[in-house]
């Protein structure tokens, strides 16, 4: 690796975390004073969606905060992190061969199967409600399987919608599980 690669791969790096800080934290603080809810609890779901993912809605209703504010906070943190993950993960794909070797090896057992090369970034829906493998991991598998990055991002994001309002519907007592 050349010095111009490191230094491309280092900015590549800052603006990763400048997303994630843009949409993480500066956007759903802005969305706080807009609506005049206190600062520490607009951080308080930012750090608790970061650390329990969806699981968050139980924290922000505990908060007192209005479930759509928490819906839409969760959301732009949830596109902070997957878009800081996808320039983060394009930045080892740039910066190592090993990764880059890995990468067109899944590209070419992919193109064996255009269907679900096609499609497969549907199945990213369900993902974000798995214990196991949450937001954080759809997103590289998405990465790794190669599928197209727009369509990969609004269904792991419709996911995330979709299993951030069930836990809320469930928080609020409009659902009930039984297990």
């Amino acid at each position: 690796m050349n010095r111009s690669q490191a230094i491309d791969g280092i900015r590549k790096g800052f603006r990763a975390i400048a997303v994630a800080f843009v949409f993480a934290t500066l956007i759903p603080v802005l969305l706080g004073l807009l609506f005049s809810v206190p600062t520490g609890r607009v951080f308080s779901l930012i750090v608790s969606t970061l650390l329990l993912q969806a699981n968050a809605a139980f924290i922000g209703l505990s908060l007192g905060l209005n479930p759509i504010f928490i819906l839409v906070v969760m959301v732009f943190v949830e596109l902070g992190i997957v878009l800081a993950i996808y320039e983060i993960l394009d930045v080892f794909a740039e910066q190592s061969e090993r990764v880059r070797r890995f990468t067109k090896s899944t590209e070419e057992k992919m193109a064996r199967y255009p269907i679900l090369h096609k499609y497969g970034a549907v199945t990213l829906i369900v993902l974000p409600a798995l214990p196991v493998i949450g937001l954080y991991s759809s997103v590289v598998i998405g990465w790794l399987l190669r599928w197209n990055k727009l369509q990969s991002i609004f269904f792991v994001t419709l996911g995330w919608i979709l299993v951030t309002v069930f836990l809320l519907l469930v928080a609020l007592g409009l659902v009930r599980v039984v297990f």
